[in-house]
């Protein structure tokens, strides 16, 4: 239960992908050439979510995450949730915002905002007292970015929230994380020192 649960958290601090029509994946003719290589890069990244292609969704996150999951791990967990059919489904996204993109010392980074329904099926439809605490779950883990609600005749958890994501080009491509999965990764020295006062 707990794996599963942790799997949902990574999904959804890593998720920023928009549909494929999001305005925000069209390149602009004044846009600069890190802004054009980060919407081919988010493109990319949202149609390897959408058809579930793992090793390239996978291959967009940040690294040093694999410190903490080893990638191996990380792809198997992955193939199991996606096969098991209980994968969250994102949609009615809308970003709100990228920022212009910046450099620090490893690189340049922008963040993203965005609004966006999460649909999670139950793991357990036939277990009550799993949802609630599944449910309980998930409204700490957003409490301050969304609501989460439950609808308990067709066992689907709704998750409308806003969600940070924070893309980064240290080796020549893009990779996203999370806000605040990076945020809980400095303390691991993890996530880059020089960007902690942009995750307050």
């Amino acid at each position: 239960m707990r794996k599963y649960l942790l799997l949902i958290a990574v999904l959804l601090l890593t998720a920023c992908t928009p549909e494929p029509k999001s305005s925000f994946t069209n390149i602009d003719k004044n846009d600069s050439k890190e802004m054009k290589s980060l919407k081919i890069s988010l493109s990319e990244y949202t149609e390897a979510t959408i058809s579930n292609n793992i090793e390239i969704l996978v291959s967009f996150m940040y690294p040093k995450v694999f410190t903490v999951v080893p990638k191996e791990k990380m792809l198997k967990m992955l193939t199991k949730t996606f096969h098991s059919g209980n994968v969250p489904k994102v949609k009615n996204v809308k970003h709100i915002k990228i920022e212009a993109i910046k450099k620090y010392d490893a690189g340049i980074y922008s963040i993203i905002t965005s609004s966006m329904t999460t649909v999670i099926k139950s793991p357990r439809p036939n277990d009550k007292k799993f949802e609630e605490y599944m449910l309980t779950t998930l409204q700490n883990q957003i409490a301050s970015r969304g609501t989460v609600t439950l609808d308990k005749e067709k066992h689907l958890f709704n998750i409308q929230h806003t969600n940070k994501t924070i893309a980064l080009n240290e080796e020549g491509s893009w990779k996203f994380i999370g806000f605040k999965q990076a945020k809980k990764y400095i303390a691991k020295g993890i996530f880059p020192l020089m960007l902690i006062d942009k995750l307050k």
